[in-house]
């Protein structure tokens, strides 16, 4: 039975399903099929003989309607120029979905999501869901680039570009484009340690990003809105962490990550000292590498309750529900502050400015004694730094004489005795660096010691 030639996607339709599968040629166009199944599906199929065989072979071009006229006929000319070129069509399409392929298995999309599954079970939720949106984020400017073939350079505007779109409310940049660099970073060295590229483009971008800015973290710094916050502390149920968290920043005004991983080891109870090593004094210059903190009684009975909870692990805030370090989350503490309403008001990181600003003020502690409890670098009138035992018994009486003060505030009494005591106490200090710096410290120990003897 002779069939009339397709011309158009309208002639298409007088080709009805038969018992069986037949083809109907297009006009002008040789080797071009439109193949009808019992089932009404139709295919365009092209039938050619490759340059190097002499078996004829067919290519399913796709089914109809997907596949209209128009596009069939498009792709009947490409093929026709393959072959007149001598290429088979069939191993040309083959070849080019292998690189396809392998440009999609080896994309920065690729490794990006094999990392993030990766992460699963060392990170909690809530970090993520943070590293998940920085990684859709990169994905948008390079996911579908080979790993291979991402340079240094094209890194850089990619950063630069999220650095110019996520500015602070005064302009200032913030650090989402210096996080995006440090977890694409992760993912190169990931696909680098699988032999799929051999740099990491994203490991010198930190350093040409411009500084990120928050400005200043809310901080109380007036002792009627302090004595607010303490009682409001006191109101807080659930987990003890937290509470107890809470209290001994407002104590020891150390800061949240350094509190966060506080160790049974570091701590001597019974003398009152906690020695640590904080996180931000590893590589900063105008932060101390090693820390002594005296524990004012108050902190040391809080520390005894956490005994009670957490004795038998390594850290005093140890958490079952933490994947990462065992520890609570470094938002633990500031998610409870904006509970109960101080949102834009404190923040975790505030009670150092509070402390600060409340010692030196209202209390008038010296300078160096408030700066050597902050945990930051300081030197005597002769430009020597102080090291981390200096004037520990100094800095025990100041960190004794704040934990009483707050008692005070918390519970409305008058704070009146503290300025004076403080007062008397900064005059003694500022004598003895006086003495100090006109004698030498060596001559000054001396003096000291005879008089002990004597």
């Amino acid at each position: 039975m002779e069939r009339k030639a397709i011309s158009s996607d309208r002639s298409i339709s007088s080709h009805k399903p038969e018992d069986k599968k037949y083809f109907v040629a297009v006009k002008n166009h040789p080797k071009l099929f439109l193949m009808v199944r019992p089932t009404e599906t139709k295919s365009w199929m092209y039938r050619y003989y490759p340059p190097s065989n002499s078996k004829q072979s067919i290519i399913s071009i796709g089914i109809y309607p997907s596949i209209s006229y128009a596009r069939a006929c498009e792709v009947w000319r490409e093929y026709e120029d393959l072959l007149s070129k001598g290429i088979d069509p069939k191993f040309h399409r083959e070849e080019i979905k292998k690189r396809f392929i392998s440009r999609t298995k080896n994309s920065f999309n690729h490794f990006a999501w094999e990392y993030f599954d990766s992460l699963d079970k060392t990170q909690k939720s809530n970090t993520l869901i943070r590293k998940k949106g920085r990684l859709e984020l990169i994905c948008s400017y390079i996911g579908n680039e080979p790993i291979s073939e991402i340079s240094s350079p094209r890194m850089l505007e990619v950063f630069l570009d999220i650095q110019a779109k996520t500015l602070n409310k005064d302009g200032k940049p913030t650090d989402k484009a210096e996080r995006c660099a440090g977890i694409a970073s992760d993912v190169f060295v990931y696909a680098g340690a699988r032999g799929f590229c051999s740099s990491n483009p994203a490991a010198l971008i930190k350093s040409q990003l411009a500084k990120s800015s928050y400005g200043h973290r809310p901080a109380i710094t007036k002792p009627k809105e302090l004595a607010k916050l303490l009682r409001d502390i006191e109101t807080i149920e659930g987990d003890p962490n937290t509470i107890n968290s809470l209290r001994l920043l407002a104590l020891l005004f150390v800061r949240n990550g350094d509190l966060r991983r506080m160790r049974w080891a570091d701590l001597d109870l019974q003398a009152g000292r906690w020695q640590l090593k904080p996180l931000k004094g590893q590589g900063k210059v105008n932060m101390v590498k090693d820390m002594v903190v005296p524990l004012p009684l108050q902190a040391v009975a809080i520390l005894h309750e956490q005994k009670k909870i957490n004795g038998h692990t390594e850290y005093v805030f140890f958490s079952q529900t933490a994947k990462k370090h065992q520890i609570i989350s470094d938002a633990t503490a500031n998610k409870r502050l904006k509970d109960l309403g101080y949102k834009d008001i404190h923040c975790a990181h505030g009670f150092r400015a509070t402390a600060k600003t409340i010692l030196q003020e209202q209390l008038k502690y010296p300078l160096v004694l408030v700066e050597m409890a902050l945990g930051h670098t300081t030197k005597d009138p002769n430009g020597t730094a102080y090291g981390r035992f200096e004037y520990i018994d100094d800095r025990a009486n100041m960190m004794q004489k704040w934990a009483d003060y707050l008692d005070a505030l918390q519970e409305g009494r008058d704070t009146a005795e503290f300025r004076a005591d403080a007062q008397s106490q900064a005059d003694s200090t500022a004598q003895l660096q006086a003495l100090i710096s006109q004698l030498g410290e060596d001559k000054v120990l001396e003096f000291l010691s005879s008089k002990v003897s004597d």
